[in-house]
């Protein structure tokens, strides 16, 4: 019985050990439309640079263009994105924080959402408790 009692809690241990693989994190990346007119470059060429590290997306039409990047490791923030070096066209390589309008991190933003959304249900519901409790003195 000792022995696995102790073989369970060494495999416990061994397990809270190694660590987790924090996932995979998506970044949209916005660029100003006429800003890469006049670097005379577009969200493909640039998406070139990045498409061997990660997966990516580039988005152009009415709006602004945009890049969507997943990386595949979590341990990666906007800063670190923004430091790395893409290439403008052929002649030219510059920072992506120096092109980029803004880098958001897709899954930081949704965590923000989703506690924004929690925090006002509480507070309906709190509203909606305390008429109840209000129609309920009135009717006495």
């Amino acid at each position: 019985m000792k022995t696995v009692l102790t073989t369970i809690m060494l495999l416990f241990f061994i397990q809270l050990g190694f660590a987790k693989d924090p996932g995979e994190k998506s970044f949209l990346i916005l660029f100003d439309k006429s800003e890469l007119k006049e670097l005379k470059t577009s969200t493909e060429y640039i998406e070139l640079s990045l498409m061997t590290l990660f997966k990516t997306k580039a988005y152009t039409g009415n709006s602004d263009a945009a890049i969507l990047v997943k990386v595949p490791y979590g341990n990666i923030d906007e800063c670190q994105l923004g430091d790395m070096f893409v290439r403008l066209n052929r002649d030219r390589i510059v920072s992506l924080q120096d092109v980029a309008f803004q880098i958001i991190d897709l899954d930081q933003s949704k965590a923000l959402y989703e506690s924004l959304i929690a925090s006002y249900e509480d507070k309906s519901q709190k509203t909606k408790a305390k008429n109840k409790l209000g129609k309920t003195i009135s009717a006495n």
